[in-house]
C-alpha cells in the first residue's frame, strides 16, 4: 500500500511539473504579425520593402513580439506565403498583395481563421478585410487634373489638348488615379492614346519610343501633355523623348509622376528636354510604414478603422526643394 501511494504521489508531481510547464510556456509564448509583400519588381517596390521589413524589426524589437515576413513576386507565390504564415497561427497579417483580386482566397482565409488582416495599397474588391491602407491615389488623380487645368487655362479656353495616359498596370491603383484624374480634368482634355506599363521604366520607353516612331508627324505634334501613374514612367518617357530624332516637332508641355522621388527632383532643373515642366505628387515607399504600425495597434488591443488615406501633396519647380527639407522626404532616405 505504500509503495503504491508513493508511485501515485510521483504520478502526480510529473502531472503537475508537466502541465506547469505547458501553462509556462503557453504564457511565454510571444505574440506573432505576419507580412506578406510583393518582391522588388522595381524601385518604389524595393524601397517599400526594406522601409516595411525595417519597421517590422524596430517595433518587434521595441515590443517584444514575433514576426514572420515574407515576399512573393506572384500571386500564387503570395497566396503559398500567407498560408505558410497562417499556419504559425499569426495574431495579425499585414497583407500587400501583388494583385487584390488575385489573393482573394487567400485573404478570406486568413478572416477564416479569425487573424485579424490589413490589406495595404493594393485592395481586393469585394473583401472588407479589419482595415485597408493606402495612399490617397484617388486624390493623386484629382489633384493632377486640377493642376492640368490650371496649366492648360489658355489652351483649354481655345478647344481641345490631347494627351498620352501611361497607367501603372490593371490594380486598382491605377484605376484610383484615373478616374480622380477624368473626376476633375476638363472635359477638353482629349486622350490619344493610354498605355499599361507594369510600372516598368523600360517598358514605359520602348511604348513612348514606339508611338514616336509610328504615329503621324501631325499626331506626334498635337500631344502637349502626358499623365503617368509613377515617377520610374516619367524616366522612361524623358529617355525616348531625348533619343527622338524624327522630323516631328515636340509640343509636350507638361508630364506628370507619382512619388516625388529623389531621382524626379533633378528632372525640374536637368531633365535634358527643353520646353518640358514636370509635376509629382508624394507617394513614399515608407507609406508602409503606418501600415506596420496598424498591426501594432491590433496587438495592443487596440480597434481599428476600416480604412485610412495617407495625404499626397503636389510638388514642381515652385516647391521641390523645400519638399527636399520636409520629414517626410528625410524618413524615405533615412535608411
Amino acid at each position: 500500500m505504500k509503495k503504491t501511494l508513493t508511485i501515485l504521489a510521483a504520478l502526480l508531481l510529473v502531472s503537475s511539473f508537466v502541465f506547469a510547464n505547458g501553462a509556462q510556456e503557453k504564457a511565454e509564448k510571444k505574440q506573432m504579425m505576419g507580412v506578406v509583400t510583393p518582391s522588388a519588381d522595381h524601385g518604389f517596390t524595393a524601397e517599400s520593402i526594406r522601409h516595411c521589413e525595417a519597421q517590422v524589426k524596430a517595433l518587434s524589437r521595441k515590443y517584444g513580439f514575433d514576426y514572420h515576413f515574407m515576399t512573393a513576386a506572384e500571386s500564387g507565390e503570395q497566396s503559398n506565403a500567407v498560408e505558410t504564415i497562417l499556419v504559425m497561427k499569426p495574431d495579425v497579417m499585414v497583407l500587400w498583395p501583388v494583385n487584390g483580386d488575385e489573393l482573394r482566397s487567400a485573404a478570406q482565409s486568413v478572416m477564416d481563421a479569425g487573424v485579424p488582416l490589413i490589406v495595404y495599397d493594393r485592395f481586393i474588391t469585394g473583401l472588407t478585410p479589419d482595415a485597408e491602407i493606402s495612399g490617397d491615389n484617388i486624390a493623386i488623380g484629382e489633384k493632377a487634373g486640377r493642376y492640368f487645368n490650371d496649366y492648360f487655362k489658355e489652351d483649354l479656353a481655345k478647344g481641345k489638348v490631347n494627351y498620352l495616359e501611361f497607367k501603372g498596370d490593371s490594380s486598382t491603383v491605377p484605376m484610383e488615379r484615373t478616374n480622380g484624374f477624368l473626376s476633375t480634368a476638363s472635359g477638353n482634355f482629349n486622350l490619344v492614346q493610354s498605355f499599361v506599363t507594369n510600372w516598368s521604366q523600360q517598358t514605359a520607353m520602348e511604348q513612348m519610343e514606339n508611338f514616336l516612331n509610328t504615329k503621324s508627324k501631325d499626331e506626334i505634334e498635337s500631344v502637349k501633355a502626358i499623365f503617368t501613374h509613377d515617377d520610374e514612367i516619367v524616366f522612361g518617357i524623358v529617355e525616348a523623348l531625348k533619343n527622338y530624332h524624327g522630323n516631328a516637332k515636340i509640343n509636350i508641355r507638361l508630364v506628370n509622376g507619382v512619388s516625388a522621388g529623389e531621382g524626379f527632383m533633378d528632372l525640374f532643373e536637368n531633365s535634358g528636354l527643353e520646353g518640358i515642366d514636370f509635376v509629382t505628387y508624394t507617394f513614399s515607399p515608407s507609406m508602409v510604414r503606418d501600415a506596420v504600425d496598424l498591426g501594432l495597434k491590433v496587438l495592443q488591443g487596440e480597434k481599428l478603422e476600416k480604412s485610412y488615406k495617407i495625404p499626397t501633396d503636389m510638388v514642381d519647380k515652385t516647391n521641390y526643394k523645400t519638399y527636399m527639407e520636409s520629414d517626410l522626404y528625410k524618413t524615405r532616405y533615412g535608411l
